[in-house]
């Protein structure tokens, strides 16, 4: 236990009047500079507990179970989706994934299936089902494939039924990897008692039919989109693609487009491992709704950065009570190949001042790492420091503080400095962070969550 070293009986209030009138030597006492109201009470008698946690600075390492194959896997499937050129108008269903940026360890296999959609007059569906599968066939064949099968779909819902109709909608789509190179197909892909604006479609339509909706605007049945690459390949089969072009007797409005059935997949070569995560200087939530959101963010993507250092910044960021910053510099750096992959995320804060000067710094950043070599994940928060660190009623709180270090504010909540959260494939690194779970007088709500400076970064 620690307690901060305050005259007993000495309010919060009582040391900023003393303060404001010259009475305490502030580099002596080492109080925090700023006003610190509402919190009229004495630091001992209420329990203000500074607790250290584990030590955070050197790297850590684990062994990921497996080999990497050295090929990126991607597949998903859904069943339905209707946009409106950036607006989702009615969202993917039944969704089957290998992860937002897949996998690079087979076999992985994910399924999904809801009963019925209804999103009348775009569609409505009886059962949806999906899936989505990074194998490694028995000749070591490297293959990612993605289903999406949709019964008694119907599309522009009419008093008189749907314009195009059609007992069962299946989209198949295998992109495949062998000592020849990569390889698409859609085979599995078809249609069932499929009729469109009144005529039957017997046969499985070529890739990439167009069909005029007299009325509504054009359809692109068994919808392909093939990119192929030196060192990768994806494939796309919508079965079912209609826009909506012209106005129409249901009010959909000009540009909605509605896809039934979407499978895609895709391979990579030369990964040993993909990555993410994200950087942002400011950011608060009250019981999880976003009240000021992440300043000057900056993510990684799956392959990295391809060696480029990835920027974003802010002049500043005024948020009071909550906080005031100076300037924000985010940054993400990652680089993907065949035996590793490596990257970093930093959050550099300027002119910090938290809660009224509750915390105050000139400079706060924060730094996190994560590698995969070889399947050996590490991760570290080196390069994470403080610069001329005060914490009001904590004088020995300096620059150096450890890491998971958890203060107790009486009349507020509980404020972390230098929060280091690791999970077995990541690493997030939450410089100042202030969690209000009292009432007080600056009128900021139970729940609030305040962040200043964070990285996080992940491998797999």
């Amino acid at each position: 236990m620690y307690y901060a070293r305050v005259p007993k009986g000495t309010s919060y209030a009582e040391v900023n009047k003393e303060r404001m009138k010259g009475k305490i030597d502030m580099k002596k006492n080492r109080i925090a500079r700023g006003t610190i109201k509402g919190f009229a009470v004495t630091i001992l008698a209420l329990g203000l507990v500074l607790g250290f946690g584990p030590a955070a600075r050197t790297a850590t390492s684990s062994l990921q179970p497996g080999t990497s194959s050295g090929f990126q896997f991607v597949a998903d499937g859904y069943g339905t989706q209707a946009t409106l050129g950036s607006t989702v108008v009615a969202g993917k269903t039944a969704v089957s994934s290998l992860g937002a940026c897949g996998i690079v360890q087979p076999p992985v296999h994910n399924e999904n299936t809801v009963v019925s959609t209804d999103a009348t007059p775009l569609f409505t569906t009886g059962v949806v089902n999906t899936t989505a599968d990074g194998t490694t066939l028995l000749d070591g064949t490297l293959q990612a494939m993605a289903t999406a099968d949709v019964l008694d779909a119907s599309l522009l819902v009419t008093q008189l039924g749907g314009v195009i109709t059609a007992d069962e909608v299946k989209a198949v789509s295998t992109t495949t990897h062998d000592t020849s190179g990569f390889h698409t197909n859609a085979e599995g892909s078809t249609f069932v008692n499929l009729v469109v604006a009144g005529v039957p479609i017997t046969v499985l339509p070529a890739p990439n039919t167009d069909i005029s909706l007299p009325g509504f605007g054009h359809v692109v049945l068994n919808e392909q989109i093939t990119k192929m690459k030196s060192r990768s390949a994806s494939f796309t089969v919508n079965m079912i693609h209609v826009f909506i072009d012209v106005a129409n007797v249901l009010n959909i409005p000009i540009g909605t487009q509605i896809i039934v059935s979407h499978a895609s997949s895709g391979l990579t070569s030369g990964v040993q491992g993909t990555l993410d995560g994200q950087a942002y200087g400011t950011k608060a939530t009250v019981a999880r709704v976003v009240t000021s959101g992440p300043s000057a963010l900056v993510k990684m993507s799956c392959l990295g950065t391809n060696g480029a250092l990835r920027t974003n910044s802010v002049a500043e960021v005024q948020v009071p009570p909550l906080f005031s910053v100076g300037e924000v510099v985010d940054t993400a750096l990652g680089t993907v190949d065949a035996t590793s992959a490596t990257g970093e995320l930093t959050s550099t804060v300027q002119g910090v001042d938290v809660v009224t000067s509750l915390v105050t710094a000139s400079l706060v950043k924060a730094d996190a790492h994560a590698s995969n070599t070889g399947g050996t994940l590490t991760f570290s928060d080196d390069g994470s420091i403080f610069v001329d660190l005060h914490v009001t009623g904590f004088p020995d709180i300096n620059d150096d503080v450890p890491p998971n270090t958890r203060l107790h504010i009486v009349g507020l909540g509980t404020l972390w400095l230098h929060r280091v959260i690791q999970t077995s494939n990541s690493i997030e690194v939450r410089m100042i962070e202030v969690i209000v779970t009292e009432a007080n007088s600056f009128g900021i709500a139970i729940g609030t969550d305040i962040q200043v400076a964070v990285s996080e970064a992940s491998a797999h």
